[in-house]
């Protein structure tokens, strides 16, 4: 019964500053009508998905990226890139709250998932230093992620921040590809995080 629209606006630049290097910057606006609920009470991880409601808004993020593309020689190219992300509308479970029904309260309003949640605000950060190599029967790239991704919620964690259960402090990630022939070509893929 609730009708949400938004603008998403994003904008790109880049400037070359020689023939070999270049400097970007980044920004948008998103909004996302499904909410990401995850529980891992009692040993039961359980992640829903769940739309927004009259009393759930969307979630909504604004980020901003920089980063810079130097050509180190003729098919590869070295990257450095930093992101900050704002978002707001998050929803946990409060403390103590479940997935499973109280069956004192089947059917009422106070069991509705609703009831059972916080909504709050977040953050992401972090910076990748990536090479790539584009050309050639071998190519691939090699990848650095620093990041940190926070919740804060005011009546979870006494209202201070607290990392996301998914938050990725590091990741590596590497990917290869070989090609054979005009038909054939072999890849490989690691992530280590």
């Amino acid at each position: 019964d609730t009708l949400y629209y938004s603008l998403e606006p994003r904008i790109s630049a880049r400037l070359l500053l020689t023939d070999n290097w270049s400097v970007k910057a980044a920004y948008s606006e998103m909004t996302q009508y499904l909410h990401f609920l995850t529980n891992s009470t009692i040993g039961l991880p359980t992640d829903l998905w769940l739309p927004a409601t009259n009393l759930v808004p969307p979630q909504k993020s604004y980020q901003y990226a920089f980063g810079s593309v130097y050509s180190i020689s003729p098919g590869i190219d070295l990257t450095v890139e930093a992101y900050y992300k704002e978002m707001e509308n998050l929803i946990e479970y409060k403390d103590g709250a479940t997935f499973f029904d109280d069956p004192e309260n089947i059917g009422n309003e106070s069991d509705a998932w609703e009831e059972k949640i916080e909504i709050g605000k977040g953050k992401s950060y972090g910076a990748e230093v990536l090479i790539q190599k584009k050309t050639g029967d071998f190519t691939g790239w090699i990848g650095y992620t620093l990041s940190r991704t926070n919740r804060q919620f005011e009546n979870i964690s006494y209202g201070r921040e607290f990392p996301y259960r998914y938050d990725r402090r590091h990741d590596i990630s590497l990917a290869m590809t070989y090609r054979i022939n005009k038909k054939i070509d072999v890849g490989m893929t690691w992530v280590y995080g």
